[in-house]
C-alpha cells in the first residue's frame, strides 16, 4: 500500500473523528479467505518467544494493524485485536503455527476499533480468555456499540455515492479533470469494498474487556514480567505494555508510523489533550528499551523515531503557544505561524516530506491551540 494514500486518509480521519474508513489501495473485494489473509500477514521473530504480526492496510481495510505475541512457558499473551474477523483469524492461526500454549490474556491499548474488533475470534478460539483494558478504555468501549462505527463509515460512503453521481451527469471530477472509465471503475469499486466492510462492522460481536486497572499494572506469566501503562497517545487511557526483562515495548497508537515505516506520523488525535501525548512519549523514552512496536508500521530497533516524534510535537506546541502569547487568535494565522520542516525531513532524510504532511500539521496546530484555549478558539 503506498504510504501517501494511508496519511491522505488519517488526515482526513483526524478532521472528523479520527476514525474514517480506509482508502482504496487494491481492486476486487475485501479477503474473506483465512488462508489468504495468513499469507498477507507480516511476520516478525524478535526473539525469546517474542513475535508481531503486521497485518497491511490491503487486509485489515481500516488501517494497516499489528498484533504482538508473547509466547511464555505455559500460555500466550496478545496485545491488540485486529479490525476485521479474516484478519483475527488468520493472526490466531499463525500463533497455532507456533505453539500449541492457549492464548490466556488479550490486552486492548484502546478503544478505536483497529484495536479490539478482533476480540470475538479470540473468545471463540480460546474459552476462559481474560481480556485487559484501563478502565477508562472499556467505559468508553461499551458506548461505542457497532452503530457508532458504521455511522462514520455510512457518512464516507454517501459522499462518495454523490460524487460518483455528479461526476457521471458532468463527465467531470470535483478538479474538472475528465470522468475516465478507469476512474469511474475505480471509483465503483471503492464504493463496493466500503459497503462489504460497513457490512461486516455491523454484524460483527462487540466483546468487551472483562478485566480493568487504573494507571499502572502489573502480572507474571512464569518469570516473565508484564507491565501496562495508562497513557495518552491518539486516545484517552491508552495501554502500553512494556516487558522489562526482554527491554520491548509495544506502544499501541501512542507511537505510530507509516505501514511501510518510512515518514513523520500519518495522523493525530481526535481529542486535543496533546501536551499529555507528549509526556508519555518522554516517558516511553526514558525505559531501557532494545525494540519499539509501534500501533502501525514495523518494529523499531532504537528511539530515533520516538525521540524525532517528541522533538516535532514539542516544536508544534511551543510555536503555538508563543504565537498567542504574541497576540494571534485566528486558527489560519497560528497555524500559519508554525514551521517544522526541518525537523519533518529528519523522517525521510534526502527526500521533501509528503504534501498531505501539511495537513498533519495544520490539525496538530488546531489541536495544540485547542487545547491550550480550553477548546475556546476562533476558527476562521
Amino acid at each position: 500500500m503506498l504510504w501517501s494514500s494511508k496519511l491522505a486518509r488519517y488526515l482526513v480521519v483526524v478532521a472528523a473523528l479520527a476514525l474514517s474508513s480506509a482508502a482504496l489501495t487494491h481492486a476486487g473485494p475485501l479477503e474473506t479467505s483465512v488462508a489468504k489473509a495468513q499469507a498477507m500477514l507480516i511476520h516478525e521473530d524478535l526473539g525469546g518467544g517474542v513475535h508481531v504480526f503486521r497485518a497491511p492496510g490491503d487486509l485489515d481495510y481500516w488501517t494497516s494493524t499489528n498484533s504482538v505475541i508473547v509466547i511464555n512457558d505455559e500460555d500466550v499473551v496478545v496485545f491488540d485485536s485486529p479490525t476485521r474477523a479474516v484478519t483475527a483469524k488468520a493472526v490466531i492461526a499463525e500463533i497455532r503455527k507456533l505453539t500449541p500454549k492457549p492464548v490466556r490474556v488479550l490486552i486492548n491499548s484502546h478503544w478505536h476499533q483497529d484495536h479490539w474488533s478482533g476480540n470475538d475470534e479470540y473468545v471463540k478460539a480460546y474459552p476462559g480468555l481474560r481480556i485487559i483494558a484501563s478502565e477508562q478504555t472499556r467505559d468508553y468501549m461499551k458506548r461505542m456499540t457497532a452503530a457508532y462505527f458504521v455511522q462514520s463509515i455510512q457518512r464516507g460512503l454517501q459522499t462518495r455515492r454523490e460524487e460518483l453521481a455528479e461526476a457521471i451527469k458532468t463527465g467531470k471530477l470535483k478538479d474538472g479533470s475528465p470522468l475516465t472509465p478507469a476512474i469511474r471503475a475505480q471509483k465503483e469499486e471503492d464504493i463496493a469494498e466500503r459497503e462489504q466492510f460497513a457490512a461486516e462492522v455491523a454484524a460483527l460481536p462487540r466483546i468487551l474487556p472483562n478485566a480493568v486497572y487504573r494507571d499502572d499494572m502489573s502480572f507474571w506469566s512464569g518469570k516473565r514480567e508484564f507491565r501496562l501503562m495508562s497513557v495518552t497517545g491518539d486516545a484517552t487511557a491508552s495501554t502500553v505494555m512494556y516487558l522489562p526483562g526482554e527491554k520491548i515495548l509495544a506502544t499501541g497508537d501512542v507511537l505510530v508510523s507509516p505501514e511501510n515505516g518510512n515518514g513523520p506520523p500519518p495522523w493525530t488525535t481526535n481529542s486535543y489533550s496533546v501536551t499529555p501525548w507528549l509526556e508519555t512519549l518522554r516517558r516511553l523514552d526514558s525505559l531501557d528499551l532494545v525494540a519499539i512496536v509501534p500501533g502501525q508500521g514495523p518494529t523499531m530497533h532504537d528511539k530515533a523515531y520516538l525521540r524525532r516524534t517528541i522533538e516535532l510535537m514539542a516544536a508544534v506546541l511551543d510555536q503555538v503557544h508563543a504565537a498567542l502569547e504574541n497576540g494571534t487568535v485566528t486558527l489560519d494565522k497560528i497555524q500559519a505561524s508554525v514551521n517544522v520542516d526541518p525537523i519533518v525531513a529528519g523522517y525521510t532524510p534526502g527526500a521533501p516530506p509528503p504534501e498531505t504532511f501539511k495537513r498533519w500539521v495544520a490539525n496538530f496546530s488546531k489541536k495544540a491551540m485547542q487545547e491550550a484555549c480550553d477548546g475556546a478558539i476562533d476558527e476562521r
